[in-house]
C-alpha cells in the first residue's frame, strides 16, 4: 500500500457544494454589494477561506457579509448538496484496507459536520480539521499537519486530495503528496499548472493510486 493516510478537502472534492456556494455568494453580494462583482469573480474565490474572501471583497462590511453568507448556506445546505459519484464506495474500500482517512477544510465545523453526516461519510473519518482549529488555514500547511498529528501519519505515506490550488499548495508546504480532482470547478488545467503528484479523473482512480485492489478493497 503506497499511502497509509489519505486526507480530503470536503467541498468540491467529496461533496458537490458548488451550486450552494455560488448561490450563497450571490445572495450575500446582492444584499451588501449589489452589481459590484461578476459570476466569474465569485468563482475565482472558491476554496479560499471565507473570512479572507469577504475581507478582500469589502473591507468595511466583511463581517456582516460572512454572517449573511453562513445563514444562507446553512439554511439551504441539504437541498443543494450532492455526493460526487463513487465517493462512499471508495471511502469504504479505503477504510476496510486500513487506510486512515480524514478531512481538512477551510470551512467552519458546523458546516463540515453537516455535510459529512448528511451522506454518512463521518463514520469513515479518523480526523476532521476545520477553519480556526489549526493555526493558519490552507494554503498554509497547519491544518494538514494537525490532521497528520491526530492519526500519527508518516508524511512520506500521506496523500492530500483536493479541488483547488489551496489544497495543493498546502500539501506541498506540509511535505505530503497531492492529488487533484478533475471534477474541480476551478478547472483541471489550473490545477495541473501546480504539478500535483496525481490527478483523479474519477473517484475510483484513488484505489489504484493508493495501491488497493478495486474489487476486494484489500491491500
Amino acid at each position: 500500500m503506497r499511502y497509509e493516510t489519505v486526507l480530503f478537502d470536503l467541498d468540491g472534492t467529496l461533496i458537490d457544494t458548488n451550486d450552494l456556494i455560488l448561490a450563497s455568494y450571490e445572495h450575500t453580494l446582492s444584499r451588501h454589494c449589489p452589481g459590484k462583482y461578476s459570476r466569474e469573480e465569485i468563482l475565482s474565490c472558491l476554496g479560499e477561506p471565507l473570512h479572507d474572501t469577504m475581507r478582500r471583497l469589502d473591507p468595511e462590511q466583511w463581517e456582516a457579509m460572512v454572517q449573511t453568507y453562513r445563514e444562507h448556506n446553512l439554511a439551504c445546505h441539504d437541498d443543494w448538496v450532492r455526493l460526487f459519484p463513487g465517493v462512499p464506495e471508495v471511502l469504504e474500500k479505503l477504510h476496510r484496507a486500513g487506510v486512515a482517512l480524514g478531512v481538512v477544510s477551510n470551512k467552519q465545523r458546523i458546516t463540515v459536520e453537516k455535510g459529512l453526516s448528511l451522506f454518512g461519510l463521518d463514520k469513515w473519518m479518523k480526523t476532521v480539521v476545520c477553519y480556526g482549529e489549526a493555526g493558519r488555514p490552507k494554503p498554509h500547511p497547519d491544518p494538514i499537519l494537525r490532521a497528520m498529528e491526530a492519526v500519527g501519519a508518516d508524511p512520506a505515506r500521506t496523500l492530500m486530495v483536493g479541488d483547488s490550488r489551496f489544497d495543493l499548495l498546502a500539501a506541498r508546504r506540509a511535505g505530503v503528496d497531492a492529488a487533484a480532482v478533475a471534477w474541480s470547478w476551478h478547472g483541471k488545467e489550473e490545477l495541473l499548472a501546480l504539478s500535483p503528484d496525481h490527478v483523479l479523473e474519477e473517484m475510483e482512480d484513488l484505489l489504484n493510486i493508493v495501491e488497493i485492489d478495486a474489487e476486494s478493497g484489500g491491500g
